[in-house]
């Protein structure tokens, strides 16, 4: 019988071996290797290794970098890439307990700090990136973002690097090259521009009123009214609203500055359907205003951001586009420069005193009247005219046609007509509330503030009559 002249072929050890022997036919030659971007890679001689044990544990080793497309790096026994960044989020968690930093901006960081890892690798030496790898990854940030976003991202980075240095964590200062720097001004301003102006028009927060639910309807309005943003709404203590006097007390939680805010009849009226709807809190949200229908606080944490999510269902619904639920806090500013009062707008705001402004330092409180007149002028823009009937900018489509229902607007006889129905709902018992609530549900308080003729008719003509004690005779309709 004739030998074959056939040469026997080396094989992987098993099926899913990642690795494969190339020049199988050349034992002595053959070396365990991988195909990555179209490049052989070699992890030692199949003669030496002939089951792939060490080829496998050098694979697993490099594998982050070849498939990023690094030069793999010897292996360090200092501190990495990976140590410094998640030492420092530890540092931030500890900021998050003591009540300095949110669990939403805690996330943020968490994100940034994944690219980092992704792109540098996570056991590469923390002193190792120099300017060119820091130039990448100021690219891996301009191909996901905007200026002002890879601004942010550009700072956040330094700062990882410089407080591992002054924390003693580095023993030099990181070279970061003038290539990893932030945007120009000019930059920022062209995406500003081409984004066009973040603000809501007097239309679409009436469109959103009438379709949000109790909850977003309270928050747009603080939101439109004194630029209460999301972490303060989400934060907000079920106390900070006294509602007998129209006043909320509410500190900032960015600068924690003291914010005293005059609340408008149409944002009592929304808070007081908020508590009349709310469901029962679990037990670490018991504290807070608004609760989810989950029975959750509305901070999101690690899952996202409720209240932007409840925003985006309702501006789905009213048919607003390219807004999100921040550019209230956008609106007011703009709308309240026109009080030319901005030391009485700053204070509603809760911003912070510049450095250096010692009237700020100096200046223990502003005077109510003029916190009042910034609401006011933002209330005229909103819903239309002075009691005079002049008429005010924005909100055309509703005062064509409509001169009665505005006046009872800007009357307040519909929103005090609002404040007693709700009023007389929670005072009643728990069948005659069912009964009101069929009726006077939330579609039709939003229907009557945002100044629809026929409900502001059905209100004004139930509950306007101030001389009439609380609750009319509605057992029949049930």
């Amino acid at each position: 019988m004739s030998k074959s002249s056939r040469k026997s072929r080396l094989e992987k050890p098993r099926p899913d071996f990642p690795l494969f022997p190339h020049d199988p036919t050349n034992p002595q030659r053959s070396r365990w290797a991988k195909k990555i971007r179209g490049h052989l890679h070699y992890f030692g001689k199949v003669a030496d290794d002939p089951q792939g044990e060490k080829a496998l544990a050098l694979w697993l080793d490099q594998k982050d970098a070849l498939l990023a497309g690094r030069k793999p790096r010897a292996h360090v026994e200092g501190l990495t890439v990976g140590d410094l960044c998640n030492l420092w989020l530890e540092w931030k968690d500890a900021r998050v307990r003591t009540g300095e930093l949110s669990h939403r901006t805690l996330e943020q960081y968490k994100s940034l700090a994944r690219i980092i890892i992704e792109t540098f690798g996570r056991e590469r030496a923390a002193d190792d990136p120099g300017p060119e790898d820091f130039a990448k990854l100021r690219a891996v940030y301009a191909k996901r973002w905007g200026p002002g976003h890879l601004a942010t991202g550009v700072i956040i980075t330094r700062s990882i690097w410089n407080w591992g240095y002054q924390d003693g964590k580095l023993k030099a200062q990181q070279q970061f090259g003038a290539a990893f720097s932030k945007p120009g001004a000019k930059a920022i301003r062209q995406q500003k521009l081409a984004a066009g102006p973040r603000m809501f028009t007097p239309d679409e927060i009436h469109a959103l009123l009438k379709v949000a639910s109790p909850n977003m309807r309270a928050m747009l309005l603080l939101g439109v009214q004194a630029g209460i943003g999301n972490t303060d709404l989400a934060l907000a203590p079920i106390d900070a609203a006294d509602l007998g006097a129209g006043w909320l007390t509410l500190p900032r939680a960015k600068t924690t500055i003291p914010r005293r805010v005059p609340l408008w009849p149409e944002t009592v009226a929304a808070i007081r359907d908020v508590l009349a709807h709310r469901p029962t809190p679990k037990p670490d949200a018991e504290h807070l205003l608004f609760v989810t229908a989950k029975h959750n606080s509305y901070e999101g944490k690690r899952r996202g951001n409720p209240i932007w999510q409840e925003f985006r269902k309702a501006a789905a619904a009213a048919g607003v586009t390219g807004r999100t639920f921040y550019d209230a806090r956008r609106t007011f500013a703009t709308v309240a420069d026109g009080a030319k009062d901005p030391v009485a707008v700053s204070a509603i705001m809760g911003h912070a005193p510049k450095s250096g402004d010692m009237a700020a330092v100096y200046r223990q409180s502003i005077d109510d009247s003029r916190l009042r007149a910034v609401v006011d002028h933002v209330h005229g823009w909103l819903f239309g005219q002075d009691d005079d009937g002049d008429r005010k900018p924005g909100d055309r489509h509703r005062q064509h046609g409509q001169k009665g229902t505005q006046q009872a607007l800007d009357g307040t006889a519909i929103q005090k007509a609002v404040v007693k129905c709700l009023k007389a709902i929670e005072a009643a018992s728990e069948a005659d509330r069912r009964v009101l609530q069929s009726v006077w549900n939330s579609s039709e308080i939003a229907l009557a503030l945002a100044g629809d003729t026929c409900t502001v008719k059905r209100f004004l003509s139930t509950w306007g009559e101030d001389d009439q004690e609380q609750r009319p005779a509605l057992r029949v309709v049930g």
